[in-house]
């Protein structure tokens, strides 16, 4: 058995350097994500970027640097598959819901809810991605959503 070598991506964008390792095994990558991740100011960062320094929106770049990153390392993922009844009942409640919580806020957010608690109880492995996928939401705003949905509908 050798040991594991390490492969290290950099990314600059934005006035920040985002450098992440994984580390490969004989059969490929150990992990999914990477095992170290730094974010450093560039050296010719714009001033701007020096006085606002690491904020949200600095994060959602790095995640997708990251993803970018570990695509070349690690292929692309995986869909999740889901079986054809969970599908079709998938299609069939999304079709019930309003498009955006704009239109009905009460209905969307009952309608998320419970759709995210039918995959999760079904044991699917990411339900988060599922419903990003289908409504074409990016994952932080299902999130988001989904945390909405909690606070104006507790459960028990």
């Amino acid at each position: 058995m050798s040991a594991a070598k390490k492969v290290t991506k950099t990314r600059t964008e934005a006035g920040w350097t985002v450098t992440a390792t994984w580390e490969i095994g004989e059969d490929g990558p150990i992990s999914i994500g990477p095992s170290a991740v730094s974010v450093m100011l560039a050296p010719d960062a714009d001033p701007k970027a020096r006085v606002r320094g690491y904020t949200t929106g600095v994060a959602r770049r790095v995640e997708r640097l990251i993803s970018d990153m570990q695509t070349e390392v690690v292929g692309e993922p995986e869909a999740a598959h889901l079986s054809g009844i969970s599908a079709r009942a998938l299609r069939d409640a999304l079709i019930k819901m309003p498009a955006n919580p704009r239109t009905d806020p009460d209905a969307y957010y009952r309608g998320l809810l419970a759709l995210f608690d039918s995959l999760d109880s079904a044991g699917h492995p990411a339900p988060i991605n599922v419903l990003s996928d289908r409504l074409g939401v990016p994952k932080q705003t299902i999130k988001t959503q989904l945390a909405t949905a909690r606070r104006r509908f507790p459960r028990g």
